[in-house]
């Protein structure tokens, strides 16, 4: 192991994630990635220990994602949830549907009295000096219980530094718009006057029109308020060649020092298996069909279509979306889910897609249609993918990037639109083909998608532009979380990290 370094002694990060994959599976890579760097160059740079805090199903799924020999530990704390009429089993919104997300959101301070015992019990036993709680932002009352108990804290931003800054700066100080408004209509924000928003962008963050009595709303502000107000420091997925104009709004709007660790990458986990054989099954199947239709078709070629683990759109689009796919001629790979109407966890339909589609595509060779999980990463890594049509999730964001794939950007719901903008707007390897649940979302049909994926993935200029630019991200993420052969030339988001611990710890 070498002579260990002791760069201001033993620390204890407790990492807190809320209750969604989206922000769990950052967390969980932020603790791999912070593992890592314990040892750099053969010999031990930090006395740092990992522990991540959840509900007993979430650390169930956690602990099997960590590899052997992992030094990662985890603290369980009870749910609650029948106090908020939440069913027995509710410990993600995975399994919550959509409105039911404010009783969820509102359930996780249930969470408060067993985490803030965890955190005097450890802090009584390694000393306040050596904890430091690392949160997600909507658990912003654990920046009170931190203070509470004198320990520091820190809050992590699993979405981007741009679409946070947007989204909190809109929920804090919502833009005054008409009324009545057009979609199209604009309007700069308060806090960042050269920022401007649609009023489809708009209602798509609020949510509903009367955002002064809104108590999901509410909620909101209150945890971005008790971040900004009691943490020590904003920890952000994102790195400064990415996003160096969202750096600077987020750093701005908190007030706060920022910390741009990422692009934190790490696999998708597949179905459960403690849900049975047939899903262990199905999950092997749709990774052999994806990767042998990837490996029958030329480099760069493919679309790959998906919303993510929780998003989907009604079935209006859904049929449009597979006309338009259909029409391109492009070969592609699906990841379908029940559209918008119906209860995620219904059997797939036959009839939520056109007459004849399946069958059609797969006797071309044209397409795979996959229900439910897909490998994302896997795709994603594969030559032959050529672009993504994707809800502009982060972590799919990021997923992209590391990548080198350009994204045709369908955003669905809150910072998924800034996102997308981001894409196509500032790095130039995105173009929007429809955006939000307000408004209908797709607006001109079939031929809109045709004529979208035709831009990414044909001999334009403007794709060929995309994909040099693309590529040359993929080079620039992957050496800001670098670390040379002598674990001294360091990526701009490992110095992040060893600023964040320095500052949590010494």
């Amino acid at each position: 192991m070498g002579h260990e370094q002791d760069r201001g002694g033993a620390g204890h990060l407790l990492l807190f994630p809320f209750l969604a994959q989206g922000h769990l599976i950052p967390f969980l890579n932020l603790a791999k990635r912070l593992e890592s760097l314990g040892h750099r160059g053969g010999t031990c740079q930090r006395r740092l220990e990992v522990t991540i805090v959840s509900t007993p199903r979430n650390v169930a799924g956690l602990r099997r994602a960590v590899p052997a020999g992992s030094c990662i530990s985890f603290a369980e704390l009870p749910f609650p949830q029948l106090d908020h009429g939440l069913p027995p089993d509710a410990e993600s919104t995975d399994v919550i549907p959509l409105h039911d997300f404010p009783a969820f959101y509102f359930a996780t301070e249930l969470l408060r009295p067993s985490f803030e015992a965890l955190l005097a019990e450890l802090a009584a036993r390694q000393g306040r000096e050596n904890v430091c709680v690392l949160a997600d932002i909507f658990l912003g009352w654990a920046a009170e219980s931190a203070r509470a108990v004198g320990v520091q804290h820190r809050v992590f931003l699993t979405s981007g530094a741009y679409a946070s800054a947007v989204t909190f700066s809109i929920w804090l100080r919502p833009p005054a718009f008409p009324r009545p408004a057009d979609p199209a209509d604009e309007q700069p924000l308060h806090d960042f006057p050269d920022v401007r928003v649609r009023y489809a962008e708009f209602l798509n963050v609020i949510v509903t029109e009367d955002h002064a009595t809104n108590p999901m709303l509410a909620y909101l502000r209150r945890m971005v308020t008790l971040n900004f107000r009691h943490s020590g420091g904003l920890v952000i997925n994102t790195s400064e060649e990415i996003e160096p104009k969202g750096l600077h709004l987020i750093r701005k709007l908190s007030g706060l020092p920022t910390f741009a660790v990422g692009p934190l990458i790490g696999g998708r986990t597949p179905p459960d298996p403690d849900d049975g054989t047939a899903a262990r099954r199905d999950g092997d199947e749709s990774e052999d069909a994806c990767i042998k239709f990837l490996d029958s078709k030329p480099a760069a070629s493919v679309l790959y279509v998906s919303f993510g683990s929780q998003n989907t759109i009604p079935a209006a689009q859904m049929t449009e979306l597979a006309r338009g796919l259909e029409a391109s001629g492009r070969p592609f790979i699906w990841a379908v889910r029940p559209p918008a109407e119906f209860d995620g966890d219904e059997e797939f339909r036959a009839e939520w897609l056109p007459a004849g589609f399946e069958a059609r595509v797969a006797a071309a060779a044209r397409g795979v249609v996959v229900r439910g999980w897909a490998p994302q990463v896997g795709i994603l890594a594969h030559a032959s993918t050529g672009a993504f049509l994707s809800h502009c999730g982060w972590n799919s964001v990021l997923e992209s990037l590391w990548h080198g794939v350009p994204v045709v950007g369908w955003p669905l719901v809150a910072d998924q639109v800034f996102d997308s903008r981001l894409l196509e707007e500032e790095l130039g390897v995105g173009v929007e083909v429809a955006s939000g649940r307000v408004f209908g979302g797709l607006g001109k049909g079939w031929e809109h998608v045709r004529d979208a994926v035709e831009t990414v993935l044909g001999d334009s200029d403007k794709a060929r532009d995309m994909r040099r630019k693309a590529t040359e991200l993929k080079r620039l993420v992957r050496a800001a979380v670098s670390v040379g052969p002598d674990g001294e030339v360091m990526g701009s988001s490992v110095l992040a990290m060893e600023r964040l611990l320095d500052s949590a710890f010494g």
